[in-house]
C-alpha cells in the first residue's frame, strides 16, 4: 500500500555538472547532506534537477547515489515521467528497485492530447507499481483540479499532487474542495505562492533547494501557528528568491551559484544548452547574498 503520510519540505535537487557537462557525484552527495542539515523532510530529483538532460544510465546512477547518501534519513522522490506510458512504467519500476520512496509524473507533453488519454496514462502507471505518485500540474503539462481529484479517487497510489500552474492559490482551493482527503497537495514553482499555498491546505512544498533551510524555518513558523513570522521571514528573502525564478536555463545558473557560494558545489554549471544570465544578475546576486547573510549551513 502506498505511503500517504508525506508532508513538509521536499526541495528539488540541483544537478552538479562540471564545465564539460559531467556529473560531479561528490557534489551530489554533499548536496544531499546539505539538505538534511537544512532540516528537509525529503528531496526530489526532477525537471529542476535537469533529469530530462540525463541518459538512462545517468538517471540510475544519480538516484542510486542519492538513496545511498540519505540512507533512509529522509524520503527520495524520483521523476519518472516520459513521453510514453511504456517508458513511464519502466522508469517507475526502476525507481522502485533503486530505492525511491515515491515518484513524480507530469502528463506527456504532447500538444492537444485529450484528457481521457492523460487519465488512462496515469491509471496504467499507478496500476503497475505500489509506489505513491505525485501528479505534476505544471505549465506546458497542465492537470486541472477536476482531473487531479478524479485520478485520486480512481487509484490510491495517485495520492499526491504537485501544483505549479500559475497562479497556484486558486488551483489549491479548487483541488482541495474536489479531492478532499484523497489527495495531498504540494506547492512548487520556487515558492512564488508559498505562504498562500499553506493557507489553502498545502501538505508540503517542493521548491528549489538553494535556500532549503529558510524554507524549512518558514514552514515551521506557519505550522506552529506563527503566520506573521512565517510571512515576514519569507518576504525578507524574496529579492533573492526572485533571482532564481528566472527562465529555466537562467534558473540553473543562479541556483547552482548560490549552492557554490554556500560551500556545497565545487562548480556551478548547468548542462547545455542553458541561457546564462548577464553580468548584472550575478552582481545583484553578490550583493543580496552579502546583505541577507546567506551563509553555509
Amino acid at each position: 500500500m502506498a505511503d500517504h503520510h508525506f508532508s513538509g519540505v521536499f526541495p528539488i535537487l540541483q544537478m552538479p555538472f562540471n564545465k564539460a557537462g559531467q556529473i560531479i557525484f561528490e557534489d551530489l552527495r554533499a548536496e544531499a547532506e546539505y539538505a538534511i542539515r537544512g532540516g528537509v523532510h525529503g528531496v526530489g530529483i526532477a525537471y529542476g534537477s535537469e533529469v530530462n538532460k540525463l541518459d538512462d544510465h545517468e538517471r540510475d546512477e544519480v538516484l542510486s547515489a542519492v538513496v545511498d547518501q540519505v540512507n533512509g534519513r529522509i524520503k527520495v522522490v524520483m521523476n519518472t515521467g516520459a513521453p510514453s506510458t511504456v517508458q513511464t512504467i519502466h522508469y517507475t519500476r526502476v525507481a522502485k528497485v533503486l530505492g525511491a520512496d515515491a515518484v513524480m509524473i507530469a502528463p506527456p507533453a504532447i500538444i492537444g492530447i485529450p484528457t481521457p488519454l492523460v487519465r488512462q496514462h496515469f491509471i496504467d502507471v499507478a496500476e503497475s507499481s505500489d509506489l505513491p505518485i505525485y501528479m505534476q500540474d505544471m505549465t506546458g503539462a497542465v492537470m486541472s483540479p477536476t482531473l487531479l481529484a478524479d485520478l485520486a479517487r480512481a487509484n490510491e497510489n495517485l495520492c499526491y499532487a504537485k501544483i505549479e500552474t500559475l497562479p497556484t492559490p486558486n488551483r489549491f482551493t479548487e483541488t482541495g474542495q474536489l479531492a478532499g482527503n484523497k489527495l495531498s497537495m504540494f506547492g512548487g514553482a520556487n515558492g512564488v505562492f508559498f505562504i498562500e499555498e499553506m493557507r489553502r491546505g498545502a501538505s508540503g512544498t517542493m521548491q528549489g533547494i538553494a535556500l532549503c533551510d529558510i524554507v524549512r524555518k518558514t514552514w515551521d513558523h506557519f505550522q506552529a501557528g506563527e503566520e506573521i513570522a512565517a510571512e515576514s521571514l519569507w518576504n525578507h528573502y524574496q529579492p533573492l528568491v526572485k533571482l532564481y525564478t528566472l527562465g529555466e536555463g537562467q534558473l540553473y545558473w543562479i541556483a547552482k551559484e548560490i549552492l557554490k557560494r554556500r560551500g556545497i558545489f565545487s562548480e556551478a554549471y548547468p548542462r547545455l544548452p542553458a541561457v546564462k544570465p548577464d553580468v548584472g544578475i550575478f552582481s545583484e546576486l553578490d550583493s543580496l547574498i552579502e546583505r541577507l547573510g546567506v551563509a553555509p549551513i
